[in-house]
């Protein structure tokens, strides 16, 4: 009698092992829940899921993240490195107490944009703007005669406000500068009200800062530089900062323009030419390819031909030649519409032809003869029988075109073609990194090339994430 080897394993226990290790749906689930499923197996794609969260995030609140405006300038901190933060404060007490500060730093060689700490006797007047869009005033005396610091100041202050210095809010100024140089402490800050101002039909406090000392303390939620956030409504609460200004956590530019605010601000232009690209791009492509693919014959070989001869142009020379045409004198946002129009122009032609190849595959499908056979409209068959089933596969070529996008629109602004001052983009922030001295001396300029490549990258993996979701030959 011969030993037999008997398979006890059932159908269902085979059944159960083959979808736990492939992935397949489980009862009851929906096909979305089925990709939503995959692409939480995905490691990378969340990773890029989250970084691309945060920095849209931080594009939609950069008013309320970023230090200073996007405009703010300070003409005298030109290439003014990032500034080192001190935790601790040894208060007059001689004690150490946990508040963060900075030194405040003025240009001590011009040609070297070499910075030095100013004394401890030095005087200093910060207006507070009652309105966004207006520089402050930014008054730093260092003599160290205290009658020509209280002299100058108050001649600064009168020059600003349009006064005398003989006016009763001059004479106030005086005696309060008076007040803060007999007081025994080292860093002393009041607030002092030099008038109104009327319009609107409402008065406005006209204010300032008055600093004795050398440092800038630090703070969250900082009432600073006016704002209007997204346009609907003005603040003046930011995340974090100085109420007395010289914190620049990532340094400044060239025109002395806080890095890190138009960083923020730059990015709702770098990021949002991807997604409004790719979806012109996605509707236009998705259309197209359909007619062409669906009606075929003369239709479909006049319609390739326009895609084939688009393609054949080398795509950075057409990007350039096509911005080259239009008149220099568009405002920034005309500017920032025709990138968005350009880039899509030189990209949909790709997509257009391989959901053509998808199309005339799907055409021949029996759902679709019979919805012709019921006397369905051909646009209601395109739209509603056939592009549908291409969604998967143009939702994975759009996310992994938009890094396309970003680095177009960058390379066009870094080229002088795209985004113009005073408006702020990643790719027109690095323009001044063309130099090799100022890369040399200033490396804090390449910042936005950095957050280009974080971009991109979050965007590459989150496109492998959504590709690996929804192909059901990906181990995922």
């Amino acid at each position: 009698m011969s030993d037999t080897i008997t398979d006890t394993t059932t159908p269902d226990i085979v059944e159960a092992a083959v979808e736990a290790r492939e992935g397949f749906a489980e009862e009851g689930e929906s096909l979305w829940q089925i990709y939503r499923r995959r692409f939480k197996k995905h490691t990378l794609g969340k990773i890029g899921l989250a970084v691309l969260i945060v920095l849209y995030g931080c594009a939609i609140f950069a008013d309320f993240l970023s230090p200073y405006t996007m405009r703010w300038t300070d003409k005298r901190k030109s290439y003014h490195p990032p500034t080192r933060l001190y935790w601790f404060y040894e208060n007059e007490r001689g004690r150490r107490v946990f508040r963060p500060w900075v030194y405040e730093k003025r240009i001590v060689s011009v040609t070297f944009k070499e910075y030095g700490v100013v004394p401890k006797y030095t005087l200093r007047a910060i207006s507070i703007e009652p309105r966004a869009g207006i520089n402050e005033m930014r008054v730093v005396i260092v003599d160290k005669n205290p009658v020509l610091r209280k002299t100058r100041l108050v001649r600064a202050v009168a020059d600003r406000y349009d006064l005398p210095v003989t006016h009763e809010a001059m004479r106030r100024l005086s005696a309060e500068i008076d007040s803060l140089e007999r007081s025994p402490a080292s860093d002393v800050t009041v607030r002092f009200r030099v008038g109104t101002e009327s319009g609107g039909g409402s008065e406005r406090p006209l204010e300032l800062l008055l600093v004795k000392g050398n440092k800038n303390f630090v703070r969250f939620f900082n009432e600073g530089v006016p704002y209007t956030f997204l346009g609907l409504f003005q603040a003046r609460i930011h995340l974090f900062g100085s109420p007395t200004g010289g914190y620049y956590l990532m340094g400044m530019d060239h025109l002395g323009r806080d890095l890190l605010s138009r960083l923020l601000h730059g990015s709702r232009i770098s990021l949002s030419v991807g997604l409004i690209g790719s979806a012109i791009i996605f509707l236009v492509g998705l259309l197209f390819g359909g007619i062409a693919g669906y009606f075929g014959g003369a239709i479909d070989n006049i319609m390739m031909r326009v895609s084939e001869i688009i393609m054949s142009f080398p795509s950075i020379y057409l990007l350039f030649t096509l911005r080259a045409v239009f008149p220099p004198s568009l405002t920034s946002t005309q500017v920032y519409l025709l990138i968005v129009i350009i880039l899509s122009f030189i990209s949909w032609a790709r997509l257009g032809r391989i959901i053509r190849g998808m199309v005339l595959s799907l055409k021949t499908e029996d759902y679709v003869l019979s919805a012709r056979t019921m006397g369905l409209g051909n646009l209601k068959i395109i739209t509603r029988h056939i592009l549908p089933n291409t969604l998967s596969f143009v939702i994975i070529q759009v996310t992994l075109q938009i890094p396309g996008f970003i680095l177009g629109e960058s390379a066009l602004s870094l080229l002088g073609l795209g985004i113009s001052e005073p408006q702020s983009s990643w790719g027109l922030m690095l323009s001044v990194a063309r130099n090799y001295r100022v890369v040399k001396d200033f490396p804090w300029v390449l910042i936005p090339g950095f957050a280009i490549f974080v971009a991109i990258m979050a965007w590459n993996f989150f496109g492998d994430g959504i590709r690996d979701a929804v192909d059901p030959r990906s181990r995922h």
